[in-house]
């Protein structure tokens, strides 16, 4: 080993000097493909790093796209001239360019007069009933020309367009913020695989001319250059599928490790121990039948994808059957108002599917890259699995349907989060065959588009959630400043806690002397609610007595 590294340190070519290496990668990418996926990045770090900049832009990009948009559908329905977007009827044109232009108007006047306040709510909020209405064109569109083409993606893309306006403008910033967080990291990947791209490019020596290569055509470079081979990819999934030889076995072994962190995941709960929810996460299986899904949807392996699907349903009913049996016989009175292992996974949010797309992705990496195959124990931990199911039947043994249905939502949340994530890695990583791919697009997308719809309406209740901690966030600050304010600045009351409850603001003050009015501190507060508001004052009185020191 020494000797190969002596050698390798005297072959210069083996281990470039540093400016070598520089001006290597400077070579590498200097090319326009490359400078693009560098705007990428740049672009997705500073819309995570500068929320401030990045609603303002939004808000600029919103009005000037809206605009654009309207004016292109009145021009063709205008002139019957088309240079960007489908030819769609002129009838249905003009209407539509008649909201698109109206709402940019609308947005425009109130940015520059000051009317109202122009938030990123307000903007979302208003593109999303322009969304919707597009979406119900693009219905209508469809259901007209059904003689002439396939209605079905214009029918799915409507609805689509129909749910994520009605989103927009129920939960405005809920969706706002997962657009945006979707919308930069997606320009990070972009870019890292574009730069990537290059410096692949010219250790090949040939490819795509980076002068006239569009995005498109470089990605799908990229995939087909990532190809892993026949070889490689049989290895992989003999790790992911149970099959010949020794199918049995495999699957023997899977159901005993799938009762085992069942039992602990229960256990835990029931103890309400991090630590030991923790150990069930590390000895959870069902990680592998999920990923295994993703990668016979996007490879197109029925017989694959339909027996992985089965083992994750099958499992999961095991495992909440098997966590109510050990909660009717366990001898432990479980809390569920302080359990802090069912408090946490029976309100799921947006959050929790941002981590569980992550944790997906990161499983899919180290599945297909074995350099970092150690990495899968921190996606088991970072993404719970078996846990909500634990609390499902925790729940539904106390005849608590509604935590039970948040735990489910959770599982539910993850494992539609998983698949979608691992199945984009496994198209860019090589593990999906890209003569599939090419050739067979719409049976992937067939397979894929019940788990893009699966997770439109997971993403409800989701956003719904997120959007209900948000507003309350809020009112409990704004609260919290009116308090103060009816304290005033010489006041030597001291506000300990500040909360709402269903119609009333919960405060707490500690301090000596005599409070100022509460009526005063409840119509200050009323301002800050549409519905009528109660108070519940308390008042914690703090008598100081000094004793001075004996003389003598």
């Amino acid at each position: 080993m020494e000797l190969d590294d002596k050698a390798e340190w005297a072959n210069p070519s083996a281990n470039p000097r540093l400016r070598d290496q520089a001006r290597r990668f400077a070579a590498s990418t200097s090319n326009s493909v490359a400078l693009r996926g560098l705007v990428c990045v740049v672009a997705g770090g500073v819309v995570l790093l500068l929320p401030g900049a990045t609603t303002t832009l939004v808000q600029f990009v919103v009005i000037v796209l809206l605009g654009f948009a309207g004016l292109t559908d009145l021009f063709y329905a205008v002139t019957g001239r088309r240079w960007f977007g489908k030819r769609i009827s002129r009838w249905l044109a003009a209407p539509r360019g008649l909201v698109g232009t109206s709402f940019a108007a609308l947005l425009a006047l109130m940015a520059y007069a000051g009317i109202g306040d122009l938030s990123l709510r307000l903007v979302v909020g208003l593109v999303g009933i322009y969304v919707g209405i597009r979406g119900a064109i693009v219905i209508i569109s469809a259901v007209l020309k059904r003689k002439e083409r396939d209605p079905l993606p214009g029918l799915a893309g409507g609805s689509i367009a129909v749910v994520m306006g009605v989103l927009a403008y129920m939960v405005p910033s809920s969706i706002s913020n997962t657009v945006i967080i979707a919308a930069a990291t997606g320009s990070l990947v972009v870019g890292f695989v574009l730069i990537s791209w290059s410096l692949r490019r010219t250790s090949r020596g040939h490819g795509l001319d980076p002068a006239t290569a569009s995005i498109p055509d470089v990605l799908w470079d990229w995939i087909e250059g990532s190809d892993i081979g026949r070889k490689e990819r049989a290895d992989q999934s003999e790790g992911l599928y149970f099959e010949r030889p020794e199918r049995l076995t495999k699957l023997g072994t899977w159901w005993v490790m799938l009762v085992l962190s069942v039992a602990i995941a229960t256990f835990a709960v029931l103890a309400d121990s991090t630590a030991v929810v923790i150990g069930a996460m590390l000895v959870a299986p069902l990680m592998v039948p999920i990923l295994g899904l993703a990668g016979a949807l996007v490879n197109g392996w029925r017989r694959r994808a339909f027996q992985s699907a089965t083992m994750v349903i099958s499992g999961a009913i095991v495992a909440i059957a098997l966590s109510y049996g050990i909660t009717a016989w366990a001898p432990v009175a479980v809390s569920f108002s302080t359990n802090s292992q069912i408090v946490s996974r029976v309100t799921p949010n947006t959050v929790d599917m941002l981590i569980a797309l992550a944790a997906g992705a990161a499983g899919a990496f180290a599945t297909v890259n074995a350099r970092v195959a150690a990495g899968i124990a921190g996606v088991a931990i970072a993404v719970a699995l078996v846990p909500p199911l634990a609390v499902v039947g925790v729940s539904l043994h106390a005849g608590r349907f509604d935590d039970a249905g948040g735990a489910l939502l959770l599982f539910l949340t993850n494992f539609v989060a998983i698949v979608l994530a691992a199945s984009a890695v496994f198209v860019i990583t090589g593990f999906a065959r890209p003569y599939v791919l090419r050739n067979r697009p719409r049976q992937i997308l067939l397979t894929v588009a019940p788990f893009i719809a699966l997770a439109g309406i997971i993403l409800i209740p989701l956003m719904l959630t997120s959007e209900g901690l948000l507003t309350t966030d809020t009112r409990e600050r704004d609260a919290q400043r009116t308090v103060e304010e009816w304290l005033g600045d010489d006041s030597e009351f001291v506000v300990t806690d500040v909360s709402l409850t269903e119609g009333s603001v919960s405060v707490s003050i500690s301090g000596p002397g005599d409070a100022p009015s509460a009526s005063a501190l409840r119509d200050a507060l009323q301002d800050n609610f549409i519905r009528p508001v109660g108070l519940e004052l308390t008042v914690i009185p703090i008598e100081v007595t000094t004793i001075a020191p004996p003389a003598g």
